[in-house]
């Protein structure tokens, strides 16, 4: 079902020339950006960005995993894991589809979710080894991913999209327009994030019907 949302949250990122991947840990919106090559904590209530940490070769799309920070980057979308508190590379992980477009990243109770522009489908992975459980064909290029209690999101950055997956279901059942060039995308428990390529900002949309009463993210468990 084709829908419109409009932003109801727009944080400008000062400085940010490419806004690649979203996370959310809980308190701040991680987000980071490929021509700085960093990635940066921001406190969503009042823009602030509170630390930044180097990351060269900042690729796609982020997310967190046991406590640690985990970014796409390179030209072969290797997953670099990075210790937050201090910036420290402590393991690398290699793309569980070499030579595939790696671009959407979300790790949940459930698995490691892993989206793909070039094949179009999301798989879902064991946090152990990274071995396939399931896979989601989707319409659209993937340009980031993230999980709410029973959806799948992933954004469309040509497409000016989020399009949802019932997880029950195993199919997308609606999709819908934003403002602005989604990247990565992240879920806070009420409001879906998104990077906005085109404007250089964090966005918020509302989505009825997505409630956070069972949220499964990996973040609540750290």
């Amino acid at each position: 079902m084709p829908y419109a949302a409009g932003s109801v949250r727009d944080i400008p990122v000062r400085g940010g020339l490419k806004l690649c991947g979203l996370t959310w840990t809980g308190q701040y919106l991680w987000y980071s950006e490929a021509v700085q090559n960093q990635i940066a904590a921001m406190d969503p209530r009042t823009g602030e960005v509170v630390r930044k940490i180097p990351c060269p070769g900042v690729r796609t799309d982020l997310t967190t995993l046991g406590g640690s920070l985990v970014q796409v980057v390179g030209e072969q979308r290797t997953l670099r894991v990075i210790d937050p508190e201090s910036g420290d590379v402590v393991g690398e992980l290699p793309n569980p589809r070499p030579g595939r477009l790696l671009c959407g990243l979300e790790a949940t109770s459930q698995g490691v979710w892993t989206g793909y522009e070039d094949l179009q489908v999301i798989d879902l992975r064991s946090v152990e080894d990274l071995r396939l459980i399931a896979s989601y064909p989707v319409r659209r290029p993937v340009a980031g991913v993230t999980v709410s209690d029973d959806y799948l999101a992933y954004a469309d950055y040509r497409g000016c999209s989020i399009n949802l997956i019932d997880l029950h279901q195993g199919r997308e059942v609606a999709s819908i327009t934003v403002n602005g060039s989604p990247t990565g995308i992240a879920w806070d428990g009420r409001l879906i994030w998104y990077c906005d390529h085109a404007t250089l900002q964090l966005r918020a949309i509302e989505v009825p019907g997505i409630t956070g009463g069972r949220q499964a993210h990996d973040n609540d468990r750290r």
